[in-house]
């Protein structure tokens, strides 16, 4: 079982039904996917093909093809892709959160922690330097023109309170700004 994996079950887990009186586990909070979608504006083919490869090689899964939305004025004719998405769920969830936690974030340049949510349920964030990534270091050239990685985390949550504890469990760092201390 993967370190991350056997921190919720051993762990957090039995934290969360001590602290907040629950009487099995299936009624707890959980990491239900993460969604990562890697892409932009431009719809030239080198760049979107870019950005495939990098989810695939960051996640280990293969991305499926995201295309352009069509809008009022252009409504009509071929929609263009421009990018990728990959959702993960189970213990690839657990291995990708780890990666992010204990290798990507630290890398990070003047890293001051992450936000806190502002859902209930799912938790976003952009990160904008895509070289955090040890994997995509060697193939620089190829992934130089990428833009951010947007990151969403889908939790089993109620309310906003649930997630925060939550997060807390499986040792996001989150900032509260002067008012969300005020609030509380």
């Amino acid at each position: 079982m993967l370190p991350f994996k056997r921190h919720y079950y051993g762990v957090v887990q039995r934290d969360l039904i001590l602290s907040e009186n629950i009487l099995t586990a299936s009624a707890l909070s959980a990491p239900k996917k993460v969604s990562l979608c890697l892409g932009g504006n431009s719809t030239d083919e080198s760049y979107v093909i870019a950005s495939l490869a990098a989810l695939n090689i960051i996640t280990g899964q293969k991305p499926y093809f995201t295309q352009q939305k069509l809008t009022q004025q252009k409504n009509s004719g071929p929609k263009e892709g421009v990018g990728g998405k990959v959702t993960l769920r189970r213990s690839v969830l657990y291995s990708f959160w780890y990666k992010l936690l204990f290798h990507v974030l630290p890398r990070i340049r003047q890293f001051e922690g992450l936000r806190v949510p502002a859902h209930e349920s799912i938790y976003c964030f952009v990160l904008k330097d895509m070289f955090a990534f040890e994997e995509l270091v060697p193939l620089f050239p190829y992934f130089e023109e990428l833009g951010s990685l947007q990151c969403q985390f889908h939790f089993t949550t109620k309310n906003k309170t649930e997630v925060e504890v939550l997060g807390r469990s499986l040792q996001l760092c989150f900032i509260f700004d002067e008012k969300e201390e005020k609030r509380k």
